[in-house]
């Protein structure tokens, strides 16, 4: 085929095909399959079985690598999930040369406000304060006492959601804010929505007053009390940074941001109803059977784990490939892999 009139556009369409070709008759959660020993070009292994030119071949293949869905073997695939750590282990590092950068900033401020003599007219000195931890549990505890001093507003963006024991600790706090009037906005990915015990969570904060939307992606994890105290992760490196920095004109900028997303997200009420939170669907059964699916067991094999009969197993299957919104056992893994249930 020639590769005459091919649109970038039609690589991602290439990609996933390219994707299914080289993954074909491997089992969710098994090493990486190679290309065949015989091919020692994976463009013209894709262009083949395709039937496309090499390249369009060639940027099917780009574009799986830049999402880190091709192994390090040559012609191999990696599993989404794992595509998706490799994406936020390079990120990771971000937050923590922002704080760098942040306290960098503030210390050249500090050295050149010493030398100033006075100020020149309309100018006005802004303080920002930037506290880094490195405990965690150092960071909880700041919080939790600070947030017990919040008067006016808090306001949470969050891509992902901390794990469900973490998250009921979190609540009591929450609850707290909320019994004693601040008005308390979440903003939550879909993602982030859909993973189980999610639901209790984001209900009872909507029963209790707050208000919960969700959006198909949140770009930070963000919280901002009083609209001056901003607290964000710096790095998920060992040993993590985080940051809360303390000033009202970077708290001013990023309600700001947040307001303007917050209007484009739908109603977490209105999620719930359209189908989108599947908490109810997805029980504990069922994510011991997508983690078992992960590592290619047979049927046999984990209908004898689940303590269940083959049969009640198909049915098992089938209504977590329903609750996912999927129709293979294939996607079922890479959509388990997304929502965080195969951890």
């Amino acid at each position: 085929m020639s590769g005459r009139g091919f649109r970038p556009a039609d690589a991602a369409t290439t990609a996933h095909r390219a994707y299914r070709l080289l993954a074909a008759g491997r089992p969710a959660g098994a090493e990486p399959v190679a290309a065949d020993p015989g091919a020692t070009d994976p463009v013209a292994e894709v262009a083949s079985g395709l039937d496309v030119s090499e390249d369009q071949a060639r940027a099917g293949l780009e574009w799986l690598g830049e999402r880190r869905l091709l192994a390090a073997d040559e012609g191999g695939v990696a599993l989404p999930e794992q595509a998706v750590l490799d994406v936020l282990a390079q990120a990771s590092g971000g937050f923590g040369r922002m704080a760098e950068e942040v306290e960098r900033w503030r210390t050249a401020v500090s050295d050149l406000a010493d030398l100033v003599s006075g100020a020149p007219a309309g100018f006005e000195s802004v303080r920002v304060d930037v506290l880094r931890f490195t405990d965690r549990t150092e960071l909880r505890r700041w919080l939790d006492e600070r947030a017990l001093l919040n008067r006016r507003d808090a306001v949470a963006m969050h891509p992902s959601l901390a794990p469900n024991d973490v998250l009921r600790e979190s609540l009591k706090v929450d609850l707290e804010l909320l019994k004693r009037g601040v008005d308390f906005r979440m903003l939550v990915s879909r993602t982030a929505a859909r993973r189980p015990g999610a639901a209790a969570y984001l209900s009872a904060l909507e029963r209790d007053g707050g208000q919960v939307r969700v959006a198909d992606a949140i770009p930070l994890r963000m919280l901002v009390l009083d609209g001056s105290v901003v607290v964000t992760p710096g790095s998920d490196a060992e040993p993590p940074c985080d940051v809360v920095i303390r000033s009202d004109v970077i708290g001013r900028c990023l309600l700001a941001a947040f307001d303007h997303l917050w209007v484009a997200a739908e109603k977490y009420a209105t999620f719930v109803g359209a189908g989108g939170d599947r908490d109810e669907e997805l029980t504990a059964v069922h994510v011991r059977l997508l983690r078992a699916l992960a590592t290619g067991a047979k049927d046999e094999a984990i209908a004898r784990q689940l303590g269940c009969s083959e049969r009640t197993l198909r049915r098992l299957v089938a209504q977590t490939l329903d609750a996912l919104g999927v129709r293979s056992r294939f996607a079922a893994g890479a959509k388990a892999a997304q929502l965080g249930l195969l951890d």
